[in-house]
């Protein structure tokens, strides 16, 4: 799907504290991708609520609203801001908005939090529905100045697993390490998809680790060609790829994974990796569908 110029960043707010940390991490990335932030909040009542019930709630979003935009203004005073509210299922409200999104943003918990939509029903049809990109937020935004650990740049940490998934993961962290000046470090976990590791000897484990590595190369062969000046490190994990993400996510300003395209979604999320990461991961987490990458590398490579 085409956007206009480098698009639109969608971040909901649900009026808690991590909503708003949402909006203040997608006026960053808005700023560095020279996009608009439209700010969405949706609420529903049911039919026989008095009209003066959803006047208030109007009132109320509407405050939230503005407070999320000042505190976006705060971080990247030079971007333009829309706040919307809209009367419907906030889920299907979403959904709509990430129709033309180029990216959408949201906090992990609270007053209807990311975390129980992406692990109840609602998250399943949120994750059905939604065409860009998402990103989580799990805690505070950190400065750029905070995000320099021990001196040194914190990098984009990418999830590789050499499906098309994975090769849409790696368009977005690629992407965004080259936005931020950042490193990337590129994990690829094998040995826990071994159906009988404890059969298999030294020998043979070297071997087929070797091939991992290999194979790891060839996938970033070419990004590292596209994005010649961003410094990658290949790490070959053997054991489970969520905690070898978790743990690198304590030093990383993002962390990325696929997903498995329209209707696929809440398969990763639902998955041991994902819950991982979006209940234990120490840094934002986005999550890729394949048929996003080209339309958020596309809007990169016109700033």
């Amino acid at each position: 799907m085409s956007r206009p110029g480098n698009g639109v960043v969608v971040a909901g707010i649900d009026g808690s504290d991590l909503a708003v940390e949402a909006a203040r991490w997608a006026a960053a990335y808005a700023a560095r991708h020279h996009c608009t932030l439209r700010l969405v909040r949706a609420s529903q009542l049911p039919r026989s609520s008095p009209p003066e019930a959803m006047e208030r709630i109007r009132h109320y979003a509407e405050r939230q609203l503005w407070v999320a935009a000042r505190l976006a203004r705060g971080v990247a005073p030079e971007i333009t801001v829309e706040q919307s509210f809209v009367e419907g299922d906030p889920i299907d409200v979403l959904a709509t908005a990430t129709d033309a999104a180029r990216l959408m943003v949201m906090g992990t918990r609270g007053v209807g939090g990311f975390a129980g939509l992406l692990v109840g029903s609602t998250g399943d049809a949120l994750a059905r529905l939604a065409r860009c990109p998402l990103v989580v937020v799990r805690g505070p935004v950190e400065s750029d100045a905070a995000l320099a650990h021990g001196g040194r740049v914190r990098p984009v940490v990418v999830g590789v697993d050499g499906s098309p998934a994975g090769e849409a993961a790696l368009a977005f962290a690629f992407a965004e390490a080259d936005a931020w000046s950042a490193p990337l470090v590129a994990v690829h976990s094998w040995l826990e998809y071994l159906e009988d590791p404890g059969g298999t000897t030294r020998s043979e484990l070297s071997e087929l680790e070797q091939e991992e590595r290999e194979v790891l190369a060839e996938r970033l062969a070419g990004w590292g060609a596209k994005y010649p000046g961003i410094r990658v490190s290949r790490e070959v994990v053997n054991g489970p790829a969520a905690k070898a993400l978790v743990a690198r996510s304590v030093n990383a300003r993002l962390v990325v994974v696929g997903s498995f395209g329209r209707g696929g979604l809440a398969r990763l999320v639902l998955g041991s990796t994902s819950r991982a990461l979006l209940h234990h991961a120490h840094s934002p987490v986005a999550v890729v569908r394949p048929d996003a990458a080209a339309d958020h590398a596309e809007g990169h490579e016109t700033r």
